[in-house]
């Protein structure tokens, strides 16, 4: 079993009690954005209350998908007074250790941020899966599993439920390594990403190359595809550990830049048109209707017409075209029409989302 030597204790604790069961990767609600653990000396006020300033932070960090959000003198008086948004919190002690585990109010915490007009990260999130090759000094190339590296992926399991992000990796058997080879990974090639892919049927993917130059000098290259683009970034670090999780934090930067809903910079108010097709029963037509009135990008859903199996509505939203599709994109169930053509006789092309040219779905 491949060790992590000056992997921290405390770091290994936490990641390990912040460690969830990993679910299959696709878009998912995340149940937990509201709940921390912090380490605390002892069950005394202060040691509390300083606890909770801390936690409210990381939460804030998970809701608007911001890591310098702490930093804004909008959000720092809100954190000096973290306990008006606390639910409950436990103790728990492991190996000598006394963690907290606190629990915030989501619907207070919501009330703020929009109040203060902070960017929101709908918790409806891309699931992740996570491909990685390490290149050692005393090893070579290998590509890494959870098997090989228990520690190191308790690890990225904290930092993804840090940032919010549903992940999921490859279990790195046969089936695995037939269909992503070491130098498919090692290359980064997208191709292979895509076939390998089927079997976990991810919304993104993500692939390191995690290379060491010396004993205490690391960097990394990390390639996130996602809804037909591909993002690169790199991360250096002194650890294997730690350029690691700087790939999860990465790739978690760029789908919360992608995602979150920012007000004040999409304009005003507008109507969108969107056309389901598909929808036979009153389960579905419910199902729909309550999928589309909760999503963060849109404040309003007004049924216009019913045809059959096909439904109109008219979603009221300040977001721009391309982050409502990406929204709409994260729900399996929608399926994406091809568009009728907009353009008529004169040469008039109807805008997407007009009557003429209604955004088109079908559910399934």
């Amino acid at each position: 079993m491949a060790q992590l030597p000056g992997f921290g204790v405390a770091l290994l604790l936490a990641a390990l009690l912040l460690c969830a069961l990993v679910a299959p990767a696709q878009a998912r609600v995340i149940p937990d954005l509201y709940e921390v653990i912090e380490a605390v000396p002892s069950r005394g006020a202060s040691d509390r209350a300083a606890a909770g300033s801390r936690g409210l932070e990381r939460i804030f960090v998970r809701v608007t998908g911001d890591t310098d959000i702490g930093g804004n003198p909008r959000v720092q008086p809100v954190l000096k007074d973290a306990q008006q948004y606390l639910q409950s919190y436990r103790y728990e002690r492991e190996d000598n250790q006394l963690f907290l585990h606190l629990s915030y109010d989501p619907s207070a915490i919501s009330d703020r941020v929009h109040e203060l007009q902070l960017p929101v990260w709908p918790n409806n999130r891309p699931g992740t899966l996570v491909w990685m090759a390490v290149d050692t000094l005393q090893s070579g190339r290998s590509g890494l599993s959870q098997q090989d590296y228990p520690e190191l992926f308790a690890a990225l399991d904290a930092m993804a439920m840090e940032r919010g992000l549903p992940v999921e990796f490859p279990v790195m058997d046969l089936n695995d390594l037939r269909n992503m080879p070491l130098g498919n990974l090692w290359a980064q090639d997208e191709q292979a990403a895509e076939r390998a892919a089927v079997r976990y049927s991810p919304d993104a993917t993500l692939m390191g190359r995690l290379l060491e130059l010396s004993g205490d000098r690391w960097q990394a290259d990390w390639l996130l595809i996602h809804g037909g683009r591909s993002y690169a970034f790199d991360a250096s670090g002194s650890s294997l550990e730690e350029v690691a999780m700087r790939g999860i934090d990465g790739a978690a930067d760029l789908l919360a830049e992608r995602y979150a809903v920012r007000p004040g910079n999409s304009g005003q108010q507008s109507a969108v048109i969107l056309e389901i097709s598909g929808v036979d029963s009153f389960a579905d037509y419910s199902k729909a209707s309550a999928y589309l009135q909760g999503l963060a990008q849109v404040s309003g859903a007004e049924l216009l017409s019913v045809d059959g199996d096909r439904m109109r509505f008219a979603l009221t939203t300040a977001a721009r075209m391309q982050n409502l599709r990406d929204a709409l994109a994260l729900n399996r169930q929608l399926e994406p029409q091809a568009e009728a053509d907009p353009i008529d006789l004169s040469g008039y092309r109807a805008p997407l989302g007009s009557a003429q040219h209604p955004l088109r779905y079908r559910w399934h």
